[in-house]
């Protein structure tokens, strides 16, 4: 891993110039009330720069935004549902995100598309504690990554929930996994398809499974817990939780707070914008 513009009375776009000259050069602000506008065609990442940004609270986008578009303005939203709604209320341009969660939201909404080439590339990893015991649960954790990598598993998990068959993407129920070796608790966000997400009412999703199949080889219990990826690493950090597994981009800020497994997955940073 996108221009017809309306004209406006002068007193509205001076209105609005006041409102955003505070936001240039990539700032950032929370959820903002202001009104929405008619959106611009966009068919290319370059036709973004100096526009509106839409970024989920806690995760490393502006960065990955300003290295290739410096003059964006960014606005802050909680969830990937709530920049989908600013985004088709005209609030913001583009939503960066990890390419299959970008597929994923435009195979369900034909309202939007995504724009070829990426920002950048990346890994995935879970995040565990700094601790003894949180280092000796990350190389059992990486050691089951190399050993499913190796074997062909990993793929095949790939393949099952970033297909096209919906059927195929279900997780079998993992409240009753046997604590043979001790319990565990994860967090994840929960709204992060296809990696964590919630179908027919179920947690889901390429991290649950493979964490839920680490569990079943180890013999561990597992509790699942979602919250907002905001607070993900915060809680592993503080050992809350045992270990994360949330689309996490391994980066070297992040993991001054955490360690990281091996990857789990590879991918890029692509935008979406609306589709005309």
């Amino acid at each position: 891993m996108r221009i017809e513009c309306r004209k406006i009375f002068a007193l509205g776009a001076a209105l609005l110039s006041l409102g955003l000259a505070g936001c240039q050069g990539g700032n950032t602000s929370s959820a903002p009330a202001e009104t929405s506008v008619q959106v611009q065609q966009f068919n290319k990442i370059q036709d973004l720069d100096g526009k509106r940004i839409g970024l989920q609270a806690g995760t490393n986008m502006d960065s990955t935004v300003l290295a290739v578009l410096p003059n964006v303005q960014f606005r802050n939203y909680k969830s990937y549902s709530d920049l989908v709604d600013a985004l088709k209320d005209g609030k913001i341009d583009a939503i960066p995100g990890d390419e299959p969660v970008m597929m994923e939201m435009c195979a369900k909404d034909d309202r939007l598309k995504m724009l070829d080439g990426y920002l950048e590339t990346f890994d995935f990893g879970y995040a565990f504690a700094k601790t003894d015991e949180g280092q000796k649960l990350c190389d059992e954790f990486s050691e089951y990554l190399d050993e499913i990598r190796s074997n062909g598993e990993l793929n095949k998990l790939k393949d099952k929930w970033m297909g096209a068959d919906e059927s195929a993407k279900v997780t079998e129920d993992y409240t009753q996994l046997p604590a043979t070796n001790g319990s565990l608790v994860m967090v994840t966000e929960g709204d992060y398809a296809p990696f964590n997400y919630f179908k027919d009412g179920k947690l889901t999703g390429y991290d649950i499974d493979i964490a839920i199949n680490f569990c079943k080889e180890k013999g561990y219990a597992l509790q699942v817990n979602t919250i907002e990826f905001s607070k993900v690493l915060d809680t592993v950090s503080s050992g809350s939780a045992d270990f994360a597994g949330a689309g996490i981009t391994i980066t070297e800020e992040r993991a001054e707070q955490v360690l990281f497994s091996s990857p789990n997955y590879s991918g890029g940073v692509s935008l979406v914008v609306l589709d005309h």
